[in-house]
């Protein structure tokens, strides 16, 4: 049995960065193919790779946001937090979707094999040495955002991952003590 004790302590320190704080460098091309190799090893159940992962550089992601007022619904506010400072730094941007095309298993499972995707691709960036951030603001649930990404209505978005450096170190936040959140089942 492998035992990895770096692997460990990674997991234990872990912690993300504000997009709008990344900065450059971001992933080399052989660090982003190891990335998305890592982001692939996830659950898949019944074998259907269901997600799909869009590679967004620096000046697409430019492009990106300055589409995303057009194309918002509803709370002002939430437009605003978009077009602040955050998530405009990031050198890379992974936007991770899962396609949901198959019965052979519940759709829940699809989605959360997509967030498996999303939470590998996180780790094997920090263990890379870079941060990143994971994001579902409302571009994650707009059809038309969908539809300039294209991704096909009946895909989920998982999750807009920002990848880059820091120039300060994220602050902690509180985490739960395990007595408040685990419990022992006994039958």
């Amino acid at each position: 049995m492998i035992r990895s004790q770096e692997t460990i302590d990674l997991l234990l320190k872990r912690r993300s960065l504000l997009a709008g704080s990344l900065v450059p460098p971001g992933p080399s091309q052989s660090e982003l193919e190891t990335i998305l190799r890592c982001g692939t090893r996830v659950p898949d159940h019944k074998g259907l790779n269901p997600w799909r992962i869009h590679v967004v550089d620096r000046a697409n992601q430019d492009k990106l946001h300055a589409k995303l007022p057009e194309l918002h619904e509803g709370d002002p506010a939430s437009l605003e937090k978009t077009n602040s400072k955050e998530a405009k730094t990031a050198p890379l941007l992974l936007i991770v979707s899962s396609k949901i095309e198959s019965d052979k298993a519940p759709q829940s499972e699809q989605i959360l094999s997509g967030a498996a995707v999303c939470q590998n691709i996180i780790v094997a960036s920090a263990a890379l040495g870079y941060r990143s951030q994971w994001l579902t603001e409302w571009f994650a649930y707009n059809s038309k955002v969908k539809a300039l990404i294209g991704i096909p209505e009946h895909e989920e978005i998982i999750g807009f991952i920002y990848i880059g450096s820091e120039h300060e170190p994220p602050r902690e936040r509180p985490r739960p003590e395990l007595s408040e959140i685990v419990t022992k089942l006994e039958l």
